[in-house]
């Protein structure tokens, strides 16, 4: 394997967090399509009096919930990729049990209100102290 602060590749820090960024766009293009083109059918439903209208809402809501829990998972992508040190190890602040700190910056506030829509499902929980994110998963996290 290559070592990744090695000459052979001296940018891969900026390389993974680019990737990141790309795939982020991209989840969120298609998403925001699908809700876009879900508004319209539910509207042209709704006013034609069309009986799948309800179940047209439902799936607006439903694609919006998508939409929020995608951001959710590109913020941990990037949390976790801007994580990674120099040496390309994985740079903690703390690590307890089920519990682990991530030093993420100036960001950790944004980061923390985006992975919101994942601790609203229970599949962790976030919180900030200065600059550092604190992760948290529930003792079942079978999820």
């Amino acid at each position: 394997m290559t070592d990744p602060s090695g000459p052979e590749n001296p940018d891969w820090q900026t390389n993974l967090d680019a990737a990141a960024t790309a795939a982020g766009h991209e989840v969120r293009n298609a998403l925001n399509g699908l809700v876009v083109n879900l508004e319209v059918v539910r509207s042209m439903a709704q006013s034609a009096g069309f009986a799948a209208e309800p179940f047209m809402t439902q799936a607006v809501s439903q694609s919006e919930d998508s939409v929020r829990l995608a951001e959710a998972v590109i913020a941990m992508l990037k949390l976790v990729s801007g994580a990674v040190g120099p040496d390309g190890h994985f740079a903690l602040v703390s690590a307890h049990g089920r519990q682990i700190g991530i030093d993420a910056g100036a960001g950790a506030e944004r980061i923390c209100a985006a992975l919101q829509p994942l601790a609203e499902r229970g599949v962790l929980a976030a919180e900030r102290s200065g600059a550092t994110v604190i992760l948290r998963l529930p003792e079942d996290s079978s999820k």
